[in-house]
């Protein structure tokens, strides 16, 4: 036997034991560690047969909770029925906690926000309930209203915040208790009241001989109280986390509740066998972790011999020193033709960021390039520009200036004066003719990969029939330069648009999303932007204090998320003028690396 094949034997043991081991349980999890194979083995151990009593199988999205129950149906169809439960967390508490309990009237509805209640407006500006915030203290059973948006939402207002934060409260009791409304939070409360009840934690002893939550790093205070309540009511709990993984701190869940509540439970083992991530991959991740689980994860599976680096994509300039990547965009079709040069496909490629307004995504307009000339590929660049989404308001200045100049020189030629002393010789209003200009570029033709020169022939063919507003012109007989080596080649590619394939189709686009929507993913290569110079050196930072660790920072564990979602290798993308900073954090931590400032050559 190897040394792979005595780790993952080693990786497997662990496995079983997880699948073995008596509750309470916790069970500590790295990414890639197998816990849902785990989890279903454990589950398929369950004897066949009627029987009184079950298993709940608990996560905190429908996502999640749909592969458990797929991947029981597959091995055990009766595992997924009665007298089991699987599903998500707060359908648990509502089927078994609270909907039982709660009296005949009013007709009560479990919604998942406020937004899906009509009445659930405040005060006389009709505030939505949703965007106030109750915090509940399950010690003192109080409850803590706020609104954070207050400021801006009471410009001119008569109330004052405390006037609403009342109208809050009063709307919110109304909901709930005359009405019958019941969101996630009042489903806790409600749950937690219940459990408190010796009579109901005996019915569901009887009902349920184990109940296991999974992703329990996502358990708030309250969710951790109810656990707690289960717990000491003897209910035999399997609690499995990746706290390093905790990223809802906006919804109270907070590692370090989660590491006193673990303490209770009398078994704990840790499954570190990565079967999804490379070596380089994993020592990565182990730098975002506290000191005492800085030793990376042992990576057992298929990609356990790659060696791929972690991949700089600067972008932009700082100072006189300007990367071949002019932009996220940019970074994006560079990560992708890296990727290919691994043999992953752009759909095996997953872009990600803090926020969604800097998630890099795939080029829509050309590249933000400004052309300096007024030829063909000028033009081509323009009309690309004008017509595309989003496009940036100086690109589309500059594209109108391209189309004004064009039209001036073509009624105009033969002239040496400036386009602003063309049109005053001529008596044009310069609104006019950018009104003319902007007819002009949306009725060019496509950008695409029509060859040069036959998008050449069809412009000038649009640009004969644009006439001038003034009496006086001479029209150039020739306009619209190519070089000889252009007139084949596609007009897109000459203007730096997405590049397509052979048969004329848009090339498969990587997937993307924010960093919280990609948790529980994985692709076979990851990017992550950070958009700002201070995101880079809030990051830097954090990452670089040795206090300062996925324990107690939930910006380091978002990132451990994004980083983690990797199979085979991880790039990082960000402003130039950040380079040096983040080079400088990488060999201080003894992290191999490679910059790239341009796409690979072809």
């Amino acid at each position: 036997m190897n040394l792979i094949d005595t780790r993952r034997a080693q990786a497997e043991q662990r496995q079983q034991q997880a699948v073995h081991a008596p509750a309470p349980l916790f069970i500590r999890a790295c990414p890639g560690a197998g816990k849902t194979r785990v989890l279903i083995d454990r589950h398929c151990l369950t004897p066949p047969g009627p029987r009184r009593a079950g298993r709940a199988l608990l996560s905190f999205t429908n996502v999640a909770a749909d592969e458990l129950r797929g991947r029981c149906s597959g091995n055990r169809p009766d595992l997924t029925a009665f007298p089991h439960f699987i599903g998500t967390f707060d359908s648990f508490l509502w089927r078994y906690l609270v909907r039982p309990f709660l009296p005949a009237a009013p007709p009560w509805q479990h919604v998942l926000s406020w937004d899906q209640v009509p009445a659930a407006l405040v005060g006389p500006r009709k505030v939505p309930l949703s965007s106030f915030r109750f915090s509940y203290d399950p010690s003192t059973r109080q409850t803590l209203v706020q609104w954070p948006t207050a400021a801006r939402s009471l410009v001119n207002s008569q109330l004052s915040e405390a006037d609403y934060l009342r109208l809050a409260e009063r709307r919110r009791d109304d909901l709930w208790q005359n009405r019958g409304y019941m969101t996630g939070q009042e489903v806790r409360i409600a749950a937690l009241d219940h459990v408190r009840n010796p009579a109901v934690t005996h019915l569901l002893r009887h009902r349920f001989f184990e109940i296991i939550v999974d992703e329990a790093q996502d358990c708030s205070e309250l969710d951790l109280t109810i656990l707690e309540q289960l717990h000491r009511a003897s209910l035999a709990l399997v609690v499995v986390a990746d706290t390093d993984q905790g990223i809802y701190e906006w919804n109270d869940a907070r590692p370090q509740d989660l590491h006193t509540f673990t303490q209770h439970l009398a078994t704990h083992l840790e499954l570190n066998g990565n079967w999804r991530s490379t070596p380089p991959v994993c020592q990565l991740a182990a730098t975002l972790r506290p000191t005492t689980r800085s030793i990376p994860d042992d990576p057992v599976g298929d990609h356990h011999d790659l060696t791929v680096p972690l991949l700089l994509l600067p972008y932009g300039r700082h100072g006189r020193k300007t990367s071949g990547l002019l932009d996220v965009s940019d970074a994006g079709e560079a990560f992708v033709s890296y990727a290919a040069r691994e043999d992953i496909s752009a759909a095996d490629c997953l872009a990600m960021a803090y926020r969604n307004d800097a998630i890099p995504k795939a080029r829509s307009r050309p590249e933000p390039r400004l052309p300096k000339g007024t030829d063909a590929k000028a033009l081509a660049w323009a009309a690309a520009v004008f017509t595309a989404d989003e496009a940036p308001v100086a690109a589309r200045k500059h594209a109108l200036a391209i189309a004004s100049t064009l039209l001036d020189d073509y009624w105009h030629a033969n002239t040496e004066e400036t386009l602003a002393e063309s049109l005053a010789v001529h008596g044009i209003p310069p609104a006019v003719m950018r009104r003319r200009a902007a007819i002009f570029l949306t009725a060019l033709p496509p950008v695409d990969a029509t060859p040069a020169r036959d998008w050449r022939s069809t412009a000038r063919a649009v640009l004969k029939a644009q006439l001038p507003p003034s009496k006086d012109h001479v029209t150039a007989p020739k306009i619209l330069s190519l070089a000889v080596k252009e007139l084949d080649m596609p007009i897109g590619r000459l203007v730096g648009m997405p590049q397509t394939d052979s048969e004329n189709t848009p090339a498969a686009d990587m997937r993307s999303s924010t960093i919280h929507q990609a948790k529980g993913s994985e692709a076979d290569a990851v990017l992550v932007h950070l958009p700002k110079p201070q995101s880079v050196t809030e990051l830097l930072q954090a990452w670089a204090d040795p206090l300062i660790h996925t324990e107690n920072d939930e910006l380091l564990r978002t990132y451990y998320v994004a980083i983690t979602r990797a199979r085979r290798f991880v790039a990082l993308t960000y402003p130039y003028s950040k380079h040096r900073d983040v080079t400088a954090h990488l060999e201080a931590t003894k992290i191999e690396y490679r910059a790239e400032t341009a796409h690979p050559p072809a």
